[in-house]
Parts: structure tokens; sequence; C-alpha cells
């Protein structure tokens, strides 16, 4: 009867260490929606175009994840895989990577947190550490009509990276990142070293109440394989925001150097070519409650110049306005419209285009 007991204890405690798992969770969401656009090229021989297609996540992209990890001791070990896909389509995002979004391993405890694997920049709002999402209520929603567009670098992941936060001490915290190469698909250059293109960023981010305040800046070290004589490029962004209890107020200024131009949001988008620019940008918004919802609305304009030709100037300008509304704490409504022009001067073209568009979001 003893030896029983003893073996019936040995095999539940050998079970129960067996399911013991680590927790993980699934989760995810989908945006779809319709999206009217027209665009004017105001290049000889091309006529404008008016489109009306479907959209994923043109207002928060389409995704699934897991995402968990485990207590060892102080210290909590965890890990993040999220993949982007079409909602419209069912491909895969993010150069049909399988976790685009965001693939890393953490260690967490007294002292922060350090990530690594692909991850979001900190000088972006996307991803676990991204912190521009203080300076607008909109960030890199709704492509060309986002606050991204007035900032002079790309808001983007990186693969190979190592990152770490601090903890929050009275609201202030410290970030800083290094990717031994940015784009890991890249054929161009080797991994860490000068051949390919690497990345660094940093940033402080100090919250106390009503009060949202940000500085980071990023340098991209252009690899000589693919960029060769090319400068490292930079950019510094300030900015944040104020809840006013009736309306939240933000606001952000950029300044950037040697920033690739087919890199830089949607520039490319109006078919201009790829030359290294510096220059400066600044946003202003507003988000309000309204009618259950929330209300938002945004300004920006951005003067770039070619690094090599002073003369060869370029001036963006944008407004944005748009609509949220949650069913639920899972589904929501939006829409939104806006207009962006970019004056090219020494080509003297000002293509521009008009967007409005409206979809559904469902998180799960």
């Amino acid at each position: 009867m003893k030896k029983t007991l003893i073996a019936a204890a040995f095999l539940g405690a050998f079970a129960a260490s067996a399911f013991a798992v680590p927790s993980v969770s699934l989760y995810g969401r989908i945006d779809t929606g319709l999206l009217y656009q027209h665009v004017n090229p105001d290049a000889p021989g091309k006529d404008s175009v008016d489109t009306v297609s479907m959209e994923s996540g043109w207002n928060t992209g389409s995704r699934w994840g897991l995402k968990g990890g485990e207590d060892i001791g102080n210290v909590r070990v965890g890990f993040v895989l999220e993949s982007g896909f079409a909602s419209d389509a069912g491909t895969s995002s993010q150069g049909s990577r399988l976790f685009g979004r965001q693939a890393t391993v953490e260690v967490s405890g007294a002292y922060g947190t350090l990530y690594a694997g692909r991850l979001g920049s900190i000088n972006s709002d996307i991803g676990t550490i991204g912190l521009l999402g203080s300076v607008s209520p909109l960030g890199s929603s709704f492509s060309a009509l986002g606050t991204h567009n007035s900032s002079g670098h790309l808001w983007t992941r990186y693969d190979n990276t190592l990152a770490c936060v601090s903890p929050s001490i009275a609201g202030l915290k410290a970030e800083a990142m290094y990717s031994f190469k940015g784009n890991a698909k890249d054929t161009y250059g080797v991994e860490g070293k000068s051949s390919a293109d690497r990345y660094a960023a940093a940033g402080l981010n100090y919250n106390n109440g009503a009060l949202d305040l940000v500085l980071t800046g990023d340098y991209t070290m252009w690899g000589n394989a693919e960029h060769p004589g090319l400068d490292d490029g930079w950019s510094v962004v300030l900015g944040g925001n104020y809840n006013f209890g009736f309306l939240t107020a933000y606001a952000k200024a950029t300044y950037f150097g040697n920033q690739l131009i087919t890199d830089d949001s949607d520039l490319n988008f109006f078919g201009l070519i790829s030359i290294p620019v510096k220059g400066w940008g600044v946003s202003a918004s507003v988000k309000a409650p309204l009618c259950g919802g929330s209300a938002m609305a945004e300004v920006g304009y951005r003067d770039a110049k070619n690094v090599d030709d002073s003369s060869d100037k370029f001036q963006r300008l944008y407004a944005t306005v748009g609509y949220s509304y949650s069913f639920s704490k899972r589904t929501s409504v939006y829409v939104a419209g806006g207009y962006t022009q970019e004056k090219a001067k020494k080509l003297d073209r000002t293509p521009n285009s008009a967007l409005v568009g409206g979809g559904l979001v469902h998180k799960f």
C-alpha cells in the first residue's frame, strides 16, 4: 500500500511538472476597408489616376501573433512572434516573412528589459518599443496621410537587433537599440560589417499624468556594398502630447540629414528619383471624443533638399481628418480622408494625392 502511494505521488508530481508549461497567448487583429484615391503625378505624359480598392491594414496593420514567457527567480524570459498579413488577399506582409512584424526573445528584471531579434524602431510608433505613438493620434496609419510623412526618416522594423529599455523612474525611461544588418533579406553586405546597412536608435520618454514627451534619434550606417560614398543618415524627433480632458493636443518637430528619398515614407509613391536629402518637418494634431467615438485631425509640413544640390528642393504638405467608433473592446469602425502634395522645385512638379476611405477592425 505504501509503495502504491509513493508511486502515485511520484507520477502525480511528474505529470504536474510535465504540464506546467509557460503561459502562451494567441492574439491579433483584422483591418479591412475600402479606399478611394485620386493621384495626380503632375508629369509629362502621365494622366491623373482614380482608383477604388479594398485595403488591408490601412488604419492598423492586420496581424496575428503569439506571446508568452515564464518567471525564473526574479527574472522573466518572454517572447513575441507577430505575423503581418493582407486580409484582402490572405498573403503575408513584410516581405513574406513568417513573423515580419516582430520576432523577439526578451529578458526582463529590476534593471529593465533586453530584447533580441526583429523589432520596430524606437524612432517610430510600431512594435514593442516604438516611442512616436506619443506625437500623433494618426502615427503611421493611413499611408500618405500619416504623421510619418513630415518626419524625413523611415518608420520601420529592423532585423538582427539588440535593444534595451530601462525601468521607468519618476515617469522617465530610456531606450536604445542597434541592428547588425537592418534587412537580413538584403543580398548586399555582410552582417556586422561596413558593407551592410546598420542602424542605431535611442530615445527618452517622460510620462507624468496628462503630459507625455519624447525625444528620439536614429543613425543609419549606409553599407558601402549598396551605397558606396553615401554619408551616414540621421534624424532627431522631439514631440509629445498633453491631455486637456476635452481633447488631447499633439505636436512634433524633426530634423534629419542624409536620408534616402525612397526610404522616406511615401515620397517615392509620387515617382520621384532616389537621392539623399536633408531638412526639417513639423506637425500638429488633436484627438477629441465625439458622439461616443474619437475624432482626429492633423496638418504637417516637411522641407527637404538634395544633400549634393541645395537648389533641388522638395516641400511636402498634408492634412488629415479621421474618426473611429468602438462597438466593443474588440470591434470598431473608422473613416479618414486627406490630401498630400509634394512640390519638387527643380523638376517643376507638384504631384498630389487625395484619399478617403473607411473600414472595420476586429481584435482577438
